[in-house]
């Protein structure tokens, strides 16, 4: 028997998605992920290769469309879809947020490597694709980690945005 005493309410979290939106929906969405408090972890060349590879499992495993992606040294930028296989983004995210947390612990990190949720921003048809694209691809230079986007080693285009 519980005890009212004892049991704690906990405020209501903040709705961060939209509700009765699917978000398996194959439609394009940029997504944000921060390292947990926003700390600069992926600084290690080994690292970020591994996180790379698992992302390009994960596009492989679930069936998505990853048009562009980014590792920042505190944060990944992402342009994806989900195709036809019924899986969410939050699905998608949890399993990449788990499998590179692992990895991580090989390169001695423990605890939390991310942050607890993940910014989206559902791409509108009247939105340009390649203009969002372009904005992720940018991202290292608007931080001064590259003179150019394609000097840049931690980010990709792979499927087709056309």
């Amino acid at each position: 028997m519980e005890n009212n005493l004892t049991k704690e309410k906990r405020p209501e979290r903040k709705r961060i998605r939209l509700k009765g939106f699917d978000y398996a929906s194959p439609r394009p969405y940029l997504i944000t992920i921060c390292s947990h408090n926003k700390e600069p972890i992926f600084v290690n060349d080994n690292l970020n290769q591994l996180i790379i590879e698992c992302l390009l499992a994960e596009k492989k495993n679930s069936g998505f469309k990853i048009f562009v992606y980014c590792l920042m040294p505190n944060h990944i930028h992402l342009l994806l879809s989900p195709y036809a296989q019924g899986i969410s983004i939050s699905r998608f995210i949890g399993a990449f947020k788990s499998k590179t947390t692992r990895l991580a612990w090989d390169f001695g990190i423990y605890g939390k490597l991310w942050q607890e949720r993940f910014h989206d921003r559902i791409v509108r048809k009247n939105e340009a694709l390649k203009t969002t694209g372009q904005y992720i691809l940018d991202n290292p230079v608007r931080k001064g980690l590259a003179q150019k986007w394609q000097d840049y080693k931690y980010l990709g285009l792979i499927d087709s945005w056309l």
